[in-house]
């Protein structure tokens, strides 16, 4: 193993990240009402709309099938979700962000712009492009060492090196 990069640290710093993006979306989510997961749901449909389905949401974003039920199913209800077909596969249901959820959502960007503005706050651009870099290829590297087990597909999609989502 090398030197100060032990499972716990990747650990510890995911956990970092998480906490201060969740705290930073606390007023947001006080002034629109709705709690995290329902948030998190409608900022990866958002961000990813060629990823739609609960399952993929379930998958990508790590939320139990079940817990992503009951929030969609909020969504739905509450008016910021609607559902559709997927086009060739009838069983499957997409899921879209109404534009009721427009205020929510461009709230959300924008908090989302401002998380990483801070985050990499005094970090040269070499710098950050080097770290995107490595974790491609560390994410590279953990869909090879789980090639036989999973079917997940890369994430995130490509984007744009200065799009922050």
């Amino acid at each position: 193993m090398k030197q100060n990069y032990s499972p716990t640290f990747f650990v510890a710093f995911s956990h970092d990240i998480l906490n201060a993006y969740n705290q930073m979306c606390e007023p947001l989510l006080q002034k629109f009402g709705i709690s995290q997961v329902s948030f998190d749901i409608l900022m990866f449909l958002k961000n990813n709309p060629e990823l739609c389905t609960a399952q993929q949401i379930s998958m990508f974003r790590n939320i139990k099938k079940n817990l992503v039920s009951v929030h969609v199913e909020k969504l739905v209800k509450a008016g910021y979700l609607k559902r559709g077909a997927v086009s060739g596969d009838r069983r499957k249901i997409a899921l879209f962000c109404t534009e009721k959820a427009v205020p929510i959502t461009d709230a959300g960007i924008a908090l989302q712009t401002s998380f990483v503005d801070q985050l990499t706050a005094d970090i040269p651009q070499r710098e950050l492009t080097l770290y995107r870099k490595l974790m491609e290829t560390m994410a590279e590297h953990a869909r090879s060492m789980t090639a036989e087990t999973s079917s997940a597909k890369p994430f995130p999609p490509d984007r744009k090196d200065d799009d922050p989502r």
